[in-house]
């Protein structure tokens, strides 16, 4: 019986030790809670697409070449009538370009040049921004021995909060 009883005393004086100087927690009410926000921007990207005109060249890509061969046929021989020796071989092949050139004048020049219109989508990608407010925490005011005080927290409280009681002696 006695060491039951001096367990018991020990058991008290302990947690009497441990009150007086350490920490107990205790459950407060909550007074007022307060959603603290910021915002936030998301990027979104968004494709676009319109109709643009440009215009190509029709028959461009079916143009003859006998205007040019001809023209070098007959500047070749006319060349030819020139000069002689080495000197009637330079006049046939300078004949022959100048005529092939005035050919493929000549051969363009009979040929107007026609256009028509290409529809064609264009698209690109644009990149907006969306705002939006978040709410980053919580302002919560709490009531403990008759005063009112005030914490953050990141989540809602609730009606009551559990706070931290440390007694610490004064000299």
């Amino acid at each position: 019986m006695f060491a039951r009883c001096l367990a018991a005393a020990a058991l008290a004086l302990g947690a009497g030790l441990a009150h007086a100087g350490g920490v107990h927690y205790q459950t407060v009410p909550v007074v007022e809670v307060e959603p603290r926000y910021s915002t936030t921007r998301t990027p979104v990207d968004r494709t676009v697409c319109w109709d643009e005109t440009s215009y190509q060249r029709v028959g461009g890509s079916q143009r003859s070449a006998t205007p040019t061969v001809v023209g070098a046929i007959i500047g070749g021989v006319i060349g030819n009538q020139f000069g002689g020796g080495s000197g009637n071989k330079a006049a046939t092949v300078a004949g022959a370009a100048l005529g092939g050139s005035i050919g493929r004048d000549a051969g363009r020049s009979n040929q107007p040049t026609r256009y028509t219109p290409v529809t064609e989508e264009r698209c690109t990608i644009q990149r907006d921004y969306q705002e939006q407010n978040v709410i980053t925490g919580y302002r919560v005011a709490y009531l403990y021995e008759g005063q009112v005080h005030r914490t953050h927290m990141r989540h809602h409280p609730g009606d009551s909060i559990r706070v931290r009681v440390a007694v610490t002696p004064v000299p």
